[in-house]
């Protein structure tokens, strides 16, 4: 027996190793930072717990914890219902294996490009001269003789757009693949009784797929916490701070301003938030199961 664990352990120790580096190690920095006034510099001065205080003092925090949500929850509610709307058109719709798997692979082309090159492309087709892609269309279509600026008006509408196509691949083709495995005789019994597309789609398919959707709403809630790529290369949290996010400010404080220590606060505060999150996301979710 101690032979097998001895085992265990050598083929376990590379894993556990890379964790440490990779994971274990920059995260007891990263609390460690946190706790000073790490700046360009890079003296390490105790400040205990002056980065938290300084956090909740300033008057910014209320409008980026605002921001936060607003993100997170249009981002993940737009997410859910067309990840399902997605999913139940190219799989219980379209049969045709040929025709669904070309319209999956459409919504995979925002997921695989490179951020850099994706945000690019947003920033090109709302151009705020006449010459944007999106403002010839509305001028054309409304007869005006002066372009919008879009990302200056609609900031916030903007970035959840393009987060939200970015994310729509993964749930829908995992929602795909639950319908899929639905055995097919209840979908017969379902029509023999009568029932139409939309019971079908309440009383069968969505019971079925229930737990993958859980697993997708606790996926990309941890995820757009977390997100600040696609809104710093489009809009930088602004314009006069109405996109900056929790984790763009962590970002902004730490890499922009140079004041490591107190964006090494912000992200603490981001993990702690959202930890707490899943907890009650998790609670709440099996509460509703054993109902």
């Amino acid at each position: 027996m101690k032979k097998q664990n001895r085992q265990a352990y050598q083929f376990l120790t590379p894993f556990i190793i890379l964790v440490s580096i990779f994971y274990v190690v920059p995260a007891i920095l990263t609390i460690a930072m946190s706790l000073t006034s790490l700046d360009s510099s890079f003296v390490w001065e105790w400040n205990n717990f002056r980065n938290y205080q300084k956090i909740f003092l300033d008057p910014n925090t209320l409008v980026i914890v605002r921001n936060t949500f607003v993100f997170v929850g249009c981002s993940i509610v737009l997410t859910i219902v067309l990840d399902l709307i997605v999913s139940i058109l190219v799989t219980y719709f379209i049969k045709n294996e040929s025709i669904s798997s070309f319209f999956k692979s459409l919504i995979m082309i925002p997921m695989i490009t490179p951020a850099v090159v994706y945000s690019i492309l947003w920033i090109w087709l709302l151009d705020a001269s006449e010459n944007g892609v999106i403002n010839q269309f509305y001028m054309q279509i409304t007869g005006s003789e002066l372009p919008l600026n879009w990302i200056a008006k609609y900031p916030m509408q903007i970035v959840v757009m393009a987060t939200v196509l970015t994310s729509l691949a993964f749930g829908a083709i995992n929602f795909s693949s639950a319908i899929k495995s639905i055995p097919e005789n209840q979908f017969k019994a379902a029509r023999i009784d009568g029932a139409g597309e939309w019971e079908i789609i309440k009383s069968i398919i969505l019971p079925n797929i229930r737990y993958h959707i859980q697993f997708i709403a606790l996926w990309e809630t941890l995820g757009l916490f977390t997100n600040y790529v696609t809104i710093m290369l489009i809009t930088d949290g602004g314009p006069s701070m109405q996109t900056e996010v929790w984790a763009l400010s962590a970002y902004h404080k730490a890499f922009t301003n140079q004041q490591y220590g107190y964006g090494a606060a912000i992200s603490m505060v981001l993990i702690l938030v959202v930890m707490v999150l899943m907890i009650l996301l998790n609670k709440v979710m099996a509460k509703r199961n054993e109902r």
